[in-house]
């Protein structure tokens, strides 16, 4: 945006001057007793307003925004705002009321009153704004194109930004106690007031070429001086008005006659002139003339805007189409109409693609630069770009998932005009490894967003920094297994494995002898052989396959000694078939595993025939077994199972024809697996088979 252009006293003067020359003397604005006065009258005479109660309820409040006297200082020409509960002072047109002064002090006429038409003529006409003065001689409409709505319209701001509708019909509205209508049908029947909390920039809503000297040297907050621009489009032979321009901002190449493409940037919105807080007021007329201050007018003619969904292209608040007649067969509006002063009501989003949006590209990194390295996540990027009006940010953005996605900050502050330069955390977008489409994106003034500028592809070496482990002191038995648990966390690309690896104490770390775990888990069971010395040590794998360095010096993090022996349990011996124990369906036997690879028979009596389930549970010391079933003849074997891992539980589903007597063989899972502590539990029981239904379509 080029520098705000400063009022000087030379153009104060020769404004001034034009207007002297014009017949349009300013008007003087009341003094504050005057005003004070003149706001108490008001709100008496509001009082007696009929229709009061109901604007109650609305939760609006009509209140002086400005007034002026005429020069013998006996009417007064009151601007009326409307003021939310929320305190924000709707942005519009004012309402407009007439005060006389009289003997018993300042009498206010609201529209309609008696005395208000006489009241109204006998003003100056410096005291009125252009939009209730008579109309001059005009140019007459053009028929065929009065017939039709003018189409290829856009809202007058930038594509993707949303602002509020304030107002349209509601221009022309008979609400005396309000001082409406502001303009007359004839002339706001198609007339947008757009607003927003704050100015906002302007954009062409159609192309056109600049008709007549537009306007910025009023100051912001002027009640009688107003910023324009009109562009006049020659294939519609219609004339595009936007009013109340902040002061400064139309750029200095729009001059008379200058082409200008829609989206291209105009000047701020704010409030000058016949206005209430900051908006414009924008219509499209193809009979036009100026006076008043010196801006244009005419009357509104139809249009379509291209980006509004609704209506045919015809905005309209959702106050307006549940309380005022309907319109062109407007009848929607974007919220909830059950409830039409809702704030979030109404907020238009333009479709309106800048003219001239950012150009740039990506200084750093270099097209096929390899980037990070696991350690460090931080990227140095770089940037120049441009833009016609100004840039407000950029940021370095890239193609994941089939789609361009933001990294790193939005960053606001360039180093040299047009030169930004700042730091990319790589690993905050996810665990990024292997090739990266990058490029820069860029953000102007008017609220533009360039496509993604200056796309090359770069390496990324694991952006994001290996996990980090940490083994627990081992957890011995009275067994061979031991349990090891650990701590973990991701530097960003989440967790995939854990490499647990073990060597004998004293020994040298050989990758056969590791052990695979899942990144969800953090502990796992070992088991070595009896009176062994065993050291450990874990790494952690990202889910890229980043693997952590192993503990410095090749040292271990924790060690365990093994027992030599084991105390067998008291139902030894039943090594054998013909040594097995009872073993009743439905009771738990509970036994150790005592002696490298010592297994324990069970006969089991099945007292009629069904479907059964041996579970062999791992109770402490890490017992792990394997299970074999057999027939009576102890030679057939009808089912087997075995656990997964040490630690770990096991199973064995087996069928009966008949009653009779069956035998169990229970033996550890890896015959060095022993401990007077490595207990299990084991159970037969009846199972139930139950069948679904299969459903095919």
């Amino acid at each position: 945006m080029r520098p705000i252009r400063f009022l000087t006293l030379l153009l104060i003067i020769v404004s001034g001057l034009l207007l002297t020359a014009a017949g349009d003397q300013p008007p003087t604005p009341a003094p504050p007793q005057t005003r004070a006065d003149l706001s108490a009258a008001f709100s008496r005479r509001l009082q007696a307003a009929p229709g009061t109660q109901s604007l109650a309820r609305e939760g609006l409040t009509p209140e002086l925004d400005s007034a002026s006297l005429s020069p013998d200082g006996k009417t007064a020409v009151i601007w009326l705002g409307l003021r939310e509960d929320s305190g924000r002072v709707l942005g519009t047109e004012p309402g407009l009321v007439l005060a006389r002064l009289t003997g018993a002090g300042w009498q206010v006429l609201l529209p309609g009153d008696p005395g208000w038409d006489d009241t109204l003529a006998s003003l100056p006409d410096g005291m009125l704004p252009l939009e209730l003065r008579p109309e001059p001689n005009r140019i007459a409409l053009d028929a065929k194109n009065a017939a039709a709505a003018l189409t290829g319209y856009y809202l007058p701001y930038a594509a993707g930004t949303a602002r509020f509708l304030e107002g349209s019909i509601s221009h022309f509205q008979s609400i005396p106690e309000l001082g409406y209508p502001s303009c007359a049908q004839a002339y706001c029947q198609y007339a947008y007031d757009f607003t927003d909390f704050q100015p906002y920039p302007l954009l062409a809503s159609k192309d056109g070429t600049v008709y007549g000297t537009p306007r910025d040297s009023c100051l912001n907050g002027s009640t009688n001086c107003t910023n324009f621009i009109v562009l006049y489009n020659a294939s519609d032979r219609a004339y595009q008005i936007y009013l109340h321009l902040s002061h400064g901002t139309i750029p200095d190449k729009l001059t008379p006659g200058t082409a200008v493409r829609r989206g291209q940037y105009l000047g701020d919105t704010d409030d000058t002139g016949y206005s209430t807080s900051q908006h414009v007021h924008f219509m499209v007329t193809q009979d036009i003339w100026s006076g008043g201050d010196g801006y244009y007018w005419g009357h509104s003619v139809k249009i379509q805007f291209a980006d509004v969904a609704i209506n045919n292209g015809i905005p309209r608040n959702c106050y307006e189409v549940t309380h005022f007649p309907i319109y062109d067969g407007a009848t929607e509006c974007l919220g909830d109409k059950s409830d039409p002063r809702n704030p979030a009501n109404d907020w238009f989003t333009s479709g309106n693609v800048g003219a001239y949006p950012p150009t740039g590209a990506l200084t750093k990194p270099a097209a096929g630069a390899t980037v990070t390295t696991g350690s460090n996540p931080i990227l140095d990027a770089g940037a120049l770009v441009s833009d016609d009006v100004g840039v407000t940010a950029v940021q370095m953005v890239a193609h994941l998932n089939g789609q361009w996605t933001g990294l790193g900050p939005v960053v606001t502050q360039p180093v040299q005009p047009g030169k930004y330069d700042w730091d990319v955390d790589l690993c905050a977008a996810g665990p990024l490894n292997g090739p990266l489409e990058v490029a820069v994106r860029a953000w102007d003034y008017e609220g533009n967003v360039s496509a993604p500028l200056s796309p090359r592809a770069i390496q990324v070496d694991h952006a994001c920094p290996p996990p980090v482990s940490q083994l627990k002191p081992a957890e011995s038995f009275d067994s061979t297994a031991v349990r090891l648990n650990w701590d973990a966390s991701s530097a960003g690309a989440g967790l995939g494995s854990f490499e647990l690896q073990w060597r004998e104490d004293p020994g040298i770390w050989d990758p056969a002898n590791t052990l695979t775990v899942p990144g969800s888990l953090r502990s796992a069971w070992f088991a070595g052989q009896p009176g062994g010395i065993y050291a450990f040590r874990l790494r952690a794998l990202d889910a890229n396959g980043q693997p952590e360095p192993w503990p410095a010096g090749d040292a271990a993090e924790t060690s365990a000694v093994l027992p030599a022996a084991c105390a067998p349990d008291i139902y030894e011996p039943d090594d054998d078939l013909a040594l097995a124990n009872a073993l009743p369906p439905g009771e738990w036997a509970q036994r150790n595993l005592c002696g490298p690879g010592n297994p324990d028979w069970f006969r089991v009596d099945i007292a009629k025939a069904g479907s059964y389930l041996v579970s062999g549970l791992s109770q402490s010391g890490g017992a792990a077994v394997s299970i074999t079933v057999y027939a009576e003849n102890g030679a057939t074997v009808l089912s087997s199972g075995k656990a997964a891992w040490v630690g770990q539980d096991a199973f064995a589903r087996f069928l009966t024809a008949a009653p009779g007597r069956y035998y169990l063989k229970v033996e550890p899972l890896t015959a060095n697996l022993i401990g007077t502590k490595a207990m299990y539990q084991v159970r037969v029981s009846e199972v139930k088979d139950l069948f679904l239904p299969l459903v095919t379509r």
